[in-house]
Order: structure tokens, then sequence, then C-alpha cells
């Protein structure tokens, strides 16, 4: 999975604007919801234990900045639907210890110019904190 994702990186122009929005909801289940993205584009979440900033530089690409901290962790919701929305239902194990998390959407599309070149472009949504466990 890296290695493609580091290939198709290298292989397109990307950018990033804020545009999304991102919600947390439940308990034992956490129901995550990113909305406002683009439709039919590749859904993630950014999961980490720290608000903060993170600049990834892509070199002559782009540079995606987010606001969480390192370390964090990728987590792919899916695809968003035509009118740009995409959900994921977390279970949480009861013997989870307690945990205050932050977590920030992402979502990327694939735009195709010609058989040789495309872009990539990052919407990312607001940091939403919550926290799991007991």
């Amino acid at each position: 999975m890296k290695i493609i994702l580091a290939s198709i990186l290298l292989a397109a122009t990307a950018s990033a604007q804020a545009c999304c929005n991102l919600s947390v909801t439940g308990t034992s289940s956490l129901t995550v919801s990113l909305t406002g993205a683009p439709p039919l584009s590749l859904a993630l979440l950014a999961l980490g234990g720290t608000a903060g900033t993170t600049v990834i530089n892509l070199g002559s690409l782009a540079t995606l900045n987010l606001g969480l901290a390192m370390p964090f962790v990728p987590v792919p919701i899916g695809m968003t639907n035509p009118q740009g929305s995409a959900s994921v239902t977390l279970r949480i194990p009861a013997s989870l210890p307690a945990r205050d998390l932050v977590t920030q959407g992402i979502a990327a599309s694939f735009s195709f110019m010609s058989p040789t070149a495309f872009s990539l472009s990052f919407c990312t949504s607001n940091v939403v904190a919550f926290h799991v466990g007991s």
C-alpha cells in the first residue's frame, strides 16, 4: 500500500484545501462521518493522540498540512458517495483502556487529464477530539 501511494504521489500533481466536515458520535460504537468532500473520492482518517501541525512535503508536487501532531495512523473509510459523504462505524472493545484521541478527515480525488497525466487533490476536514474506553 505504501509503495502504491508513493508511486501515485510521485506521478501526480497534488494540492490541499480545507473543504469538508468530520463528525464523531457514539461511545461503544463510534460513527465517523465525512461530509462535503468531493464526490467519488477516496476517504481516509488520520487518527492520532495529539492535535498540532504536521506538514507532509511532497517535494515539487505539494505540501499537505494536517491539524494532527505525529505520530498518527491513516484509516481508510472508503469512497465518498455522489453527494460527497462517507461514514464508518467502529466497534470499541469494552476492555479498551481510556484514551483521548483526535482525528481529521482526508478525501483524495484523482483527475485524468490525458492518457499519461493525471492530478491528485486533497480535501481535509476539521479536527475532532473524542474519547474511547473506560
